[in-house]
């Protein structure tokens, strides 16, 4: 595919693309990296489809997907056809894919553990469930089309399918998807399903689908070793169970359930569970050591088993009797001669031993209040200027201390809060009320450090996670503002943009678009309560600093045309001033990415939000009419604007009102006679006359 025209290293596409590299060769084309020539040279994404592929579907398909507007999704671009060839333009993301971070750690012989399959699972899905509400199938769910995203750590879909709802799509990879997409079958939700839960079990295997997979009765083998949670492994069986009964019902089920799995204590990578296979014989034993090991075994293979299995181990585990104990497992242990006698000690040394020996208690001591005291600090002043309106509480007791990992956790979210300059007090505040919108059976009682309560605290963990991810996203200005943010200055910034003609349901409305991104899941254009109100300000304000205004007064009868930049992402509203009683014609013309709304001066909506289009008014209250133009695309585009003012079509005469009570009847019209028309005989056609023929000899008669 590389050497089709205008396919090289260096090419420049419409005169704006110019390629960088070629990035990958598969089912979907030819994937380049880019740079837009007319946007600073900002990196693209651009797939080459030659003249054998589906152009025409593609370019449909195409079409669908820039509909498609989600923060872990890119943005779809304009499509370019150019010598036969079919470019589509996309965002570009930077990172790496989890492919790519799996085969790193094979040669470190780490997987993923369950808690960050776990987390993962928990942020792909919401997006999946995005796609399957607006009939769009991703149809090729692997590792490679993962992308973690430098900038936030949020997973995001690439190459998502332009295959139509109810047609088989192209290019499947197997193993991933399931037999029946494979065989052409339509594409189906639970495809991209059964497709996430077989790059769940390779993330926390290591090993390839072909490896997991029965040849013969294309079931599923659970690896040998993974050891997870039993409501963990049961919903994972479930997404790529063979049996229809077995699955999910739909996205935003599966959903649900994964977000009521507790989360383990560790979200980072373990050890594979296959690293202790025996490769050496053991060494024989000595006699002199044999009973010292048959008695107690080596304290290197008690922390090692500690250490592999403090992930996925869960917090109460039931005895497991003797008979049904499976057999230890072989390792390779190095054995050392014994150390040689020490030389007895002087009195001045055992002078020295003894004191230390009544020391060693005090210090233990110490350190042990150290880290009470530590742990009851940052629970009390973390919550300790909590607003007044925030949910009542039970007081907390410290009857027993954390858990070590769980402590080194919380520490390691307060050191990135404060790396960050994220308000910890508010943040802290955040997780809270959202752990409590998920419980309201708990009547507003977090959770305390008891183990009874280790499942929740797992929970705010994970939550506390992915709204650290959130709040990454914004600018450092912002982040330093969040928890700060009060109702009298953004009353203030209303009436600041009240004067440039900006009312207060069209600002709403622009917001609420961008608060998606920071607070999933709201609808309409409300504003929410504290403490997630702080973030819908920060959308605020990273919303205005792009939002250009541009009045203009519209002349009666006069044309008035003008041409405006868009930048990508951005938004322009003008707001327009009529004559009273005019109607407005009004004409908007760009790129297929930009999107129009109209609303009258109180910001009501007059046009629903949709493409560029040419609209007629009719006369509105008050003399203003606010246009919002939006640019979701990936690169800045210019917009033409024309627009006149028209008079209203005159009324109809009214006949005068009439009196009720006048029972008179007005006077009979006197019939009007039209005018006699004389009649004059029929004229008969004269016969035409020829004219004389015109030679070169006789000059023609006048």
């Amino acid at each position: 595919m590389a050497d089709q025209p205008g396919a090289a290293a260096g090419a420049v596409i419409a005169d704006r693309y110019r390629l960088e590299m070629e990035v990958a060769s598969g089912p979907q084309g030819v994937l380049w990296r880019a740079s837009d020539l007319l946007a600073g040279e900002a990196p693209v994404a651009l797939r080459q489809l030659g003249p054998g592929f589906d152009q025409a579907g593609a370019r449909a398909g195409w079409s669908r997907l820039q509909a498609l507007l989600h923060p872990q999704v890119p943005r779809f671009g304009e499509t370019i056809q150019r010598d036969g060839q079919l470019w589509l333009v996309r965002e570009w993301q930077d990172g790496r894919t989890y492919q790519e971070l799996l085969e790193a750690r094979r040669g470190r012989q780490l997987v993923f553990g369950p808690g960050e399959v776990l987390l993962l699972l928990r942020q792909l899905l919401p997006v999946l469930a995005v796609l399957h509400g607006q009939e769009i199938c991703h149809g090729d769910l692997t590792p490679a089309n993962l992308l973690r995203r430098d900038r936030d750590g949020l997973p995001v879909l690439l190459d998502i399918g332009w295959t139509g709802p109810g047609q088989a799509a192209a290019g499947a990879t197997p193993g991933y998807a399931p037999p029946e997409q494979v065989a052409g079958a339509p594409l189906l939700p639970w495809m991209d399903l059964h497709g996430l839960g077989v790059v769940a079990l390779v993330l926390l295997s290591g090993e390839d689908p072909a490896a997991l997979l029965d040849p013969v009765s294309l079931a599923w083998r659970w690896p040998d070793g993974l050891s997870l949670d039993p409501p963990f492994r049961a919903a994972l069986e479930r997404l790529i169970s063979a049996d229809p009964t077995a699955r999910f019902a739909s996205t935003p089920q599966a959903l649900v359930a994964f977000q009521a799995l507790p989360m383990p204590e560790s979200t980072g990578p373990v050890a594979r569970a296959d690293r202790t296979l025996m490769l050496v014989p053991p060494a024989a034993v000595s006699p002199g050591l044999a009973g010292i090991d048959a008695a107690d075994p080596a304290p290197a293979e008690q922390a090692a088993a500690s250490t592999t299995n403090s992930a996925a181990a869960p917090l109460t585990a039931a005895p497991v009797p003797a008979a049904a104990a499976p057999a230890p497992e072989p390792r390779v242990v190095e054995r050392r001669p014994p150390p040689p006698p020490m030389p007895p000690l002087s009195r001045q040394q055992q002078k020295e031993e003894a004191v230390e020996g009544r020391l060693w208690p005090v210090v233990v001591a110490l350190v042990v209040s150290a880290v009470v005291g530590i742990t009851a600090g940052w629970w009390l002043l973390g919550r300790g200027d909590a607003p007044a309106n925030r949910p009542a509480e039970q007081p907390r007791e410290l009857t027993a201390s954390l858990p070590p990992g769980e402590v080194d956790q919380r520490q390691q979210l307060l050191n990135r809060l404060r790396a960050l300059q994220i308000n910890r007090s508010w943040f802290l505040r955040l997780v809270d009320a959202n752990l409590l919108a998920q419980f309201p059976e708990r009547g507003g009682r977090l959770p305390n450090d008891s183990i009874e309560d280790a499942p929740l605290r797992k929970v705010w963990n994970a939550l506390a996670e992915e709204w650290l991810a959130r709040v990454e996203q914004l600018p450092p200005p912002l982040r330093r503002r969040l928890g700060s943010f009060s109702t009298a200055d953004w009353e203030a910034r209303q009436r600041q943009l009240a004067a440039q003609g900006v009312s207060s349901p069209v600002l709403r409305q622009l917001i609420s678009g961008n608060a998606q991104a920071l607070l999933p899941g709201r609808a309409g254009a409300d504003i929410p309560a504290e403490p997630f109100r702080q973030l819908w300000y920060a959308a605020g304000e990273q919303t205005l600093e792009t939002l250009q205004i541009e009045p203009i007064q519209a002349t009666a009868g006069e044309v008035k045309a003008l041409s405006a930049s868009l930048g990508a992402g951005g938004a322009r509203l003008f707001p327009i001033r009529l004559p009273a009683g005019y109607r407005l014609v009004l004409g908007v013309n760009g790129s297929p990415l930009m999107q129009m709304s109209v609303y009258n001066a109180a910001g009501s909506l007059l046009e629903p939000k949709g493409p560029l289009r040419v609209v007629t008014l009719p006369p509105v209250p008050g003399t203003e009419v606010q246009l919002l133009v939006t640019n979701d695309g990936v690169a800045p585009a210019m917009i033409t604007l024309s627009l006149r003012a028209d008079a209203p079509p005159p009324e109809p005469p009214q006949p005068p009102p009439t009196d009720p009570g006048d029972t008179t009847a007005p006077p009979p019209a006197e019939p009007v006679t039209p005018p006699a028309i004389p009649t004059q005989p029929p004229v008969a056609p004269s016969a035409p006359t020829t004219p004389p023929p015109v030679t070169p000899d006789t000059p023609a008669s006048p």
